[in-house]
C-alpha cells in the first residue's frame, strides 16, 4: 500500500529552501519587534515616514543577516548533486539551519535586555568581553529570572520554530528536475545569484554598511533598523578605526588641539575656584614644593544618573541621593557627561582622557597597547603616590592591566580585600565586595599612602542584580526601578566613607572628584533622548575650600577630568587629552561632550546637538566642523600611536 504523503511535504527543493529562508527571516523580524516593544522608553519614532523607513530598513538588513547566517545551509541545498536528497546529507544541512536560526533569535533576544544598559547594539567586542565581566555562573540565571519576559518570549519563539521545523518536509520522491542536469545547474546558479544579492542588501558593489542605518530614521533610532547578529558579523575582522580625513591636519588642530599644557590663563583660573583655596596648596610647580600639593581622590559611581539626584533632576523624580545632595551644596557642580555607555569605557576616559569612540572599548581594542600618559603617570612625576580601588575580582574588565598602564602603583581589588578581611567576607555573590565595607577598606589603605597621593575608586553595588547587604534589606526605598534601592545604598556608603575620611589628617588637603561611569536606564523622557543618555553627576568637593554651592550649566565630560585636575594642581606637564579643563571655559565655551554609538558620532555643545555618520549629519555647520576635527584627531592619534605629548 502506497504511503500517503504528508500535506506539508514540498516536492520542489528550491521552493522548500526559499520557504525555510522566509521562516528564518520571520522569526528574526519577530525578535526585532520584541526589541522595540520591550524598550519603549528608549525609542521615539516620529511620523509615518520614519515608521516606514524602519520597516524597509529591517527588510534590507534582515534579509542580509539571514543570508549571511544561513549561507552554509543554502549553499548545501543549492548544489546540484544527488546527495542533497540523501538522509545523512540533509541531516547535516538541517542541523546547520537549526543552529543558524536559534543563534539569530538568541543573540537578538539577549540584546533586547542588554541594550537597556548600553544603548548600543552588540558587536564583535562581545567575544573579547566574555570572561572579564563578572561571575557568569550566577549572572546568567539571574538575568533569566529578572528579564523573565524576554525568557518567556524566547521559549515561545523556540517552540513555534521547532513546530514549523517539524511541519516542513522535503518530499523523498524523485523530481523531474533531477533528470536534467542543465536544470539543476541553472537552479544552482540562479539561487547563488539571489543569495549574493541578499548578502549585499541589494544589487550593489559592496555589502550593506552598518552606517547606512541613518538613511532610514533619526540617528537616535538607528538601532531599530539593524539587528545584533548582523552587527556582530559585520564587525568581525574589521579594523576598530579608520583614518578620517575631512580636513587638513592644520585645520583640525585649529578647531581642536588635543595637546594640553598649562598656560598663564589656566594658572590663574583656579583663583576663581574656591576663592584660591586650591592655589595655596599648588602654587609652586617645581619639585621643591611637593608637600604643598593637594591629594586627589576620584570616585566613579556605578550607573549613577543625574535623574536619581535631587541636585540635578529639578523635581522630575524624588531624590535617592540625600548625602550627595548635601555634599553638592558645598561643592562645584557641573553638568556631567559620560563619553560612553559601558563601565569598561569609563576608566580610560577619566584616568587618561582616552575615550572609546569606536565599536570596541579602548581596553579591548587593537590600540590597547598604545603608549598613554595617564593622570597617575603625570602626577607621579611630581612626587605623587597612586593607588586604584575596585571591589570586583581582579581582572574584571581588565581594569588592573589598564591601571598599571596608566601609571597606578598599587591596585586593590577583591583579592586584596579578601587577604585583609577573609575569603568570602562582604561578597555580594555576583560582582564583588559591597560598597560600604570596601570604601571603609579604602580609607584604611589611604592612611598608608605618603602625601601627596592620588587614588581612584570604582564602586560596584548599584548594578544588576541590584543587591544590598542583608542588614539593609527594606531600609532603602525601591522606587519604580530596582536600581534605586542600590543607589540609596551606595549613597549611604559614601556618607560613611566621608564620615570616616574626615577624621584623617589628609582629608582637608584632598580634592574629591565624584562622577559616574555612565547613567543607567532613563526612567523619564528627558533622560531618554540625545542629551539625556549620557547625563552623569560631576562634583568637585574641596573640604578646605568649601563655599556656597556653585551649580554650573557648563558641560564637563569624563575626558575633561584629567586636564581639569592638572590645571587645578598647576602641573605643567604636556599631555594628549580628548577633553579640556573647566578652567578653559568662557562665555563662548561652555564645555562640550562627544560620544559614539550605532555608527554615528554626536557632539553636545552650548545647548546644541550635532551628529555625523557616513550617510547623514545634522546640526549647525560650525558644530559639525568641530565634531569632525575631534574625530579626525582621535582616529589619527589612536591608529598611529600618538597619545604621548613631548615637550617642545
Amino acid at each position: 500500500m502506497k504511503q500517503q504523503k504528508s500535506h506539508t511535504g514540498i516536492n520542489n527543493i528550491y521552493a522548500y529552501t526559499a520557504l525555510k529562508f522566509l521562516v528564518a527571516l520571520l522569526f528574526l523580524w519577530v525578535t526585532q519587534i520584541l526589541f522595540h516593544a520591550f524598550n519603549p522608553r528608549i525609542f521615539h519614532l516620529e511620523g509615518l515616514g520614519e515608521w516606514l523607513g524602519v520597516v524597509w530598513g529591517n527588510v534590507r538588513f534582515g534579509t542580509a543577516t539571514v543570508a549571511m547566517v544561513l549561507a552554509p545551509y543554502l549553499v548545501m541545498m543549492l548544489l546540484p548533486i544527488r546527495a542533497r536528497y540523501s538522509k545523512p546529507y540533509r541531516t547535516v544541512a538541517e542541523i546547520l539551519y537549526i543552529i543558524g536560526v536559534v543563534v539569530l533569535m538568541v543573540v537578538n533576544l539577549i540584546d533586547t535586555a542588554y541594550y537597556q544598559f548600553t544603548y548600543r547594539r552588540m558587536s564583535n567586542e562581545m567575544f573579547s568581553y566574555m570572561g572579564i565581566g563578572g561571575d557568569m555562573g550566577n549572572l546568567i540565571p539571574q538575568f533569566l529570572r529578572d528579564y523573565w519576559y524576554v525568557t518567556i518570549s524566547g521559549v515561545v519563539l523556540f517552540s513555534l520554530f521547532f513546530w514549523f521545523q517539524c511541519k516542513m518536509r522535503l518530499s523523498q520522491e524523485k523530481h523531474k528536475s533531477e533528470r536534467t542536469t542543465a536544470v539543476n545547474w541553472l537552479g544552482c546558479v540562479m539561487g547563488l545569484a539571489v543569495l549574493f544579492v541578499l548578502l549585499r542588501g541589494g544589487v550593489r558593489k559592496q555589502f550593506i554598511s552598518l552606517d547606512e542605518t541613518a538613511r532610514y530614521c533619526q540617528l537616535k533610532n538607528a538601532a531599530l533598523v539593524t539587528n545584533s547578529p548582523y552587527c556582530i558579523l559585520r564587525t568581525l575582522g574589521v579594523p576598530d578605526l579608520e583614518h578620517e580625513e575631512w580636513m587638513t591636519k592644520r585645520q583640525a588642530v585649529e578647531l581642536f588641539n588635543p595637546r594640553h599644557t598649562l598656560t598663564a590663563a589656566t594658572v590663574s583660573a583656579p583663583t576663581a575656584w574656591a576663592a584660591g583655596a586650591g592655589m595655596r596648596h599648588s602654587a609652586a610647580s617645581d619639585s621643591t614644593a611637593l608637600t604643598q600639593r593637594k591629594n586627589v581622590v576620584v570616585i566613579v559611581l556605578e550607573s549613577f544618573s543625574q535623574e536619581y539626584m535631587g541636585c540635578y533632576n529639578n523635581g522630575i523624580m524624588e531624590s535617592y541621593t540625600p548625602f550627595l545632595d548635601s555634599l553638592a551644596r558645598r561643592s562645584y557642580v557641573y553638568q556631567g557627561r559620560s563619553n560612553g555607555k559601558k563601565s569598561i569605557e569609563s576608566i580610560p576616559a577619566i584616568m587618561a582622557s582616552v575615550p572609546s569612540w569606536m565599536n570596541k572599548p579602548y581596553i579591548l581594542s587593537a590600540y590597547r597597547q598604545d603608549s598613554v600618559m595617564g593622570l597617575p603617570s603625570c602626577l607621579r612625576r611630581y612626587g605623587y603616590h597612586t593607588a586604584f580601588f575596585h571591589g570586583a575580582y581582579n581582572g574584571s574588565m581588565d581594569f588592573d592591566k589598564f591601571c598599571k598602564q596608566a601609571g597606578f602603583e598599587a591596585y586593590h581589588g577583591k583579592n586584596e580585600y579578601a587577604a585583609s578581611r577573609g575569603e568570602g567576607v562582604d561578597y555580594d555573590g555576583t560582582w564583588g565586595i559591597f560598597d560600604e565595607p570596601f570604601l571603609q577598606y579604602m580609607v584604611e589603605q589611604l592612611d598608608s599612602l605618603q602625601e601627596p597621593f592620588m587614588s581612584g575608586v570604582f564602586t560596584i553595588s548599584s548594578h544588576h542584580p541590584y543587591k544590598v547587604p542583608e542588614a539593609y534589606e527594606g531600609k532603602f526605598r525601591k522606587g519604580e526601578h530596582p536600581i534605586l534601592q542600590t543607589v540609596m545604598y551606595t549613597d549611604h556608603a559614601l556618607r560613611t566613607f566621608f564620615a570616616e575620611a574626615s577624621k584623617r589628617s589628609w582629608y582637608r588637603n584632598t580634592l574629591f572628584v565624584i562622577m559616574a561611569d555612565h547613567p543607567a536606564q532613563g526612567l523619564h523622557r528627558p533622560y531618554n533622548d540625545y542629551d539625556g543618555w549620557y547625563r552623569i553627576p560631576m562634583i568637585f568637593f574641596d573640604p578646605e575650600g568649601e563655599v556656597s554651592p556653585i551649580y554650573s550649566t557648563d558641560i564637563v565630560q569624563q575626558t575633561d577630568v584629567m586636564p581639569t585636575i592638572l590645571d587645578f594642581l598647576c602641573i605643567d606637564e604636556p599631555c594628549i587629552t580628548f577633553g579640556q579643563s573647566v578652567f578653559e571655559h568662557g562665555q563662548d565655551n561652555q564645555g562640550w561632550n562627544v560620544v559614539y554609538g550605532n555608527g554615528y558620532y554626536q557632539l553636545e555643545r552650548n545647548g546644541r546637538v550635532a551628529a555625523i555618520s557616513p550617510y547623514k549629519s545634522f546640526g549647525e555647520e560650525n558644530d559639525i566642523a568641530m565634531l569632525k576635527a575631534v574625530v579626525q584627531q582621535y582616529t589619527y592619534r589612536m591608529i598611529d600611536d600618538k597619545l604621548i605629548a613631548t615637550r617642545k
